[in-house]
């Protein structure tokens, strides 16, 4: 699963790994901060295409689906099984037309350890930004707009097994055309764009315990255990 992630590249990057113009007028006014904790229910970045270009918005992380009678529903949408994501009710319309990319440059995990959970941290060698699969929707209810996401995630690779059985689905640069593209709706098309997962290039290293608390939103959520901790 992904249930914290990070997102601390500075924008300019970020724009250039997304081919997203500097002056764009609605992704101008979402300047990004440094973030090192994200966690479920708060705003997070995602980069979709509008038909003349891609955009970069920001959506709370939960997906509300555009049918529902309530700006928050019974379960939990902050991740959706690549395996179902085409049928279940909740995901369906997006997947078929409101596709998105969600950057981070990180995310997190925990594995036991002697009886104890251990938080690892999860990146590519190089640290680089990278974009997670992911799909967006619009509710409209009492006079409110609530935008929101979730992000897809698989049974995890060889490579990933030993810290978590499921990962969120890692979309390979060349494929952020096809999966952004709206017009594609059948299934079998749309999931071949994200065969090319990137686990083979992630590293993981235990973190403090500090990054429990999504209240802890800073660099010493990123930092190496000590050994002696």
């Amino acid at each position: 699963m992904c249930g914290r992630f990070t997102l601390h590249t500075p924008e300019p990057l970020v724009r250039a790994a997304f081919q997203l113009e500097s002056g764009e007028s609605r992704s101008s006014t979402h300047v990004l901060q440094p973030r090192y904790n994200i966690a479920p229910s708060q705003d997070v970045a995602i980069v979709r295409d509008t038909g003349s270009g891609r955009e970069l918005v920001m959506a709370r992380w939960g997906l509300v689906p555009y049918w529902s009678k309530v700006p928050q529903i019974n379960y939990s949408t902050i991740n959706a099984r690549i395996e179902s994501v085409a049928e279940k009710p909740a995901y369906r319309a997006s997947f078929r037309r409101r596709r998105c990319l969600v950057p981070a440059d990180g995310f997190y995990e925990w594995r036991e350890v002697n009886g104890r959970k251990v938080p690892l941290y999860i990146r590519l060698r190089d640290a680089g930004v990278f974009a997670f699969a992911g799909l967006w929707d619009r509710w409209e209810g009492d006079g409110d707009i609530i935008e929101s996401c979730t992000i897809i995630v698989m049974p995890s690779s060889a490579a990933m097994q030993a810290v978590h059985a499921r990962m969120p689905v890692i979309v390979n640069p060349a494929h952020y055309d096809g999966w952004l593209d709206n017009t594609s709706t059948g299934k079998p098309e749309i999931l071949r764009r994200l065969d090319s997962e990137r686990s083979g290039e992630l590293v993981s290293y235990p973190v403090s315990d500090w990054v429990n608390s999504p209240a802890h939103d800073d660099s010493r959520c990123v930092q190496p255990l000590d050994p002696a901790d």
